[in-house]
């Protein structure tokens, strides 16, 4: 052989050896709590979150509200075409879980209850986050940071909460509209509200509202006489059942009538898909609920608000980095 040529192989030999050394050395080597490429999200608040991380091919089950809301803004192509939907009740199928094989489980800390123990036992690793619970978009945000860190996506964590305060600053408003939010209407007339500690109130702020229910804690249950003495200028209720039980619902609240909102005819159903998802669901997508309560409360908005109005005034997107 020509000892050019073996001098030449020698040396591309010893190169290649060289780089192969350097790229093992510098390569990020992912344990079962970085990067996994197998995850189970058992929230739509950290779906969204995993998704727009650029996670959305290593999630290979999501409970259905995820799926549901995913559909609503057209972002289940970022999920694999095999994904295995699961059915949520009160208790996790645990079993089910394990077949799935996965190196990371993600749920709310909040929606796990006595669950979490029973995952562990099983092996699988978990991961809880708080965000159904935030007041605001800072703890959101705080929790993107955090979730983002311990999958080594930092970055794309750090783009994701870019964006999400410069689009609310597109939707923030100021003003002292005062608003009552009624999330359910029970038989008798009581009714279910956000409290000031809660991230409805939050929303309803950043729109240029102000929250006659502030003062309150939780989601408290308040009488029909409540909400006459608040007499807010704009009442928002999420919708039960459907649009016509709602109506109903709310035409028959005792002493209604003699309201500001009821008298301005100031009074929006939320339709229960994706409207109240963007509020229900604290995540990413949770911005646009500010435009959408903000058009609320400048009453740009029609009086039964539904996804396809949502969706072409606020073109909602699920932004992935």
């Amino acid at each position: 052989m020509n000892s050019r040529l073996v001098v030449g192989i020698a040396v591309v030999v010893v190169v290649l050896i060289a780089f192969s050394s350097v790229y093992l050395l510098n390569r990020p080597v992912y344990s079962s709590n970085s990067h996994p490429q197998r995850i189970v999200s058992l929230a739509p608040s950290d779906t969204q979150i995993l998704v727009s991380l650029g996670l959305g091919k290593q999630l290979v089950g999501v409970d259905s509200y995820s799926y549901s809301l995913l559909e609503l803004v057209n972002a289940t192509r970022y999920l694999p075409s095999n994904v295995t939907v699961l059915e949520e009740g009160e208790s996790i199928n645990v079993s089910g879980l394990v077949l799935l094989h996965p190196s990371l489980v993600v749920d709310e800390e909040g929606l796990i209850g006595s669950n979490l123990n029973q995952l562990r036992e099983a092996g699988l690793n978990v991961i809880l986050t708080n965000d159904d619970y935030a007041q605001n978009f800072t703890q959101i945000e705080n929790s993107i940071i955090n979730l983002s860190s311990s999958l080594e996506t930092r970055t794309q964590g750090e783009e994701l909460v870019s964006w999400m305060n410069s689009t609310l600053q597109r939707y923030t408003s100021h003003g002292n509209t005062s608003v009552a939010y009624l999330i359910w209407i029970c038989p008798n007339y009581e009714f279910y509200t956000a409290g000031g500690n809660v991230f409805i109130n939050n929303v309803i702020e950043e729109a240029g509202g102000v929250n006659v229910f502030a003062n309150q804690s939780g989601y408290p249950l308040l009488g029909p006489s409540s909400l006459t003495l608040a007499n807010p200028q704009v009442i928002v209720v999420q919708e039960i059942y459907n649009l016509s039980y709602t109506t109903y619902m709310i035409n028959h609240i005792p002493g209604i009538a003699s309201t500001r909102a009821y008298q301005d005819h100031r009074i929006y159903i939320l339709s229960q898909n994706l409207p109240t998802d963007l509020l229900n669901e604290p995540g990413p997508l949770a911005v646009y609920g500010v435009g959408m309560m903000r058009e609320i409360i400048h009453g740009n908005s029609p009086s039964y608000v539904n996804s396809s109005y949502v969706m072409r005034e606020l073109n909602v997107t699920l932004p992935v980095f």
